[in-house]
């Protein structure tokens, strides 16, 4: 008999996940041990997401991620330069990734270079 450890859940789903790769990038704000911080998602799947943060992230941190009124509950999992692989505690519903793609596709979710522009330009004219 050999003994056989399961893999993590996410591991062993990983590949059966829809995923949403996401090219200009979306903006998405992280609340971490640390406070908040902003990032960008660049793919999105239901176990998972890959973002690049200007703030360092910790391997095995938990932390609340929100994009175009979703959030999620994660841990980084890897950690790049800046970039990082943050697992979902909870798989996302299908349903998440439709609307946003569907946000994305009609021109609704900024990307991560315009709403740093709208951010500017707001400061510049002295809005909050």
């Amino acid at each position: 008999m050999t003994d056989v450890t399961p893999l993590p859940f996410a591991q062993r789903h990983r590949r059966r996940d829809a995923r949403l790769r996401i090219r200009q990038g979306l903006p998405a704000l992280l609340v971490t041990l640390d406070g908040q911080v902003s990032a960008t998602l660049l793919d999105l799947s239901q176990s998972g997401m890959q973002l690049y943060s200007a703030h360092p992230l910790r391997r095995g941190h938990d932390l609340i991620i929100w994009w175009l009124g979703f959030e999620a509950f994660g841990e980084v999992v890897w950690t790049g330069e800046s970039e990082a692989g943050v697992e979902f505690h909870e798989l996302l519903p299908p349903v998440v990734l439709l609307h946003t793609r569907d946000q994305i596709d009609q021109g609704q979710a900024r990307n991560s270079t315009q709403s740093a522009y709208d951010h500017a330009r707001a400061w510049y004219h002295g809005y909050r």
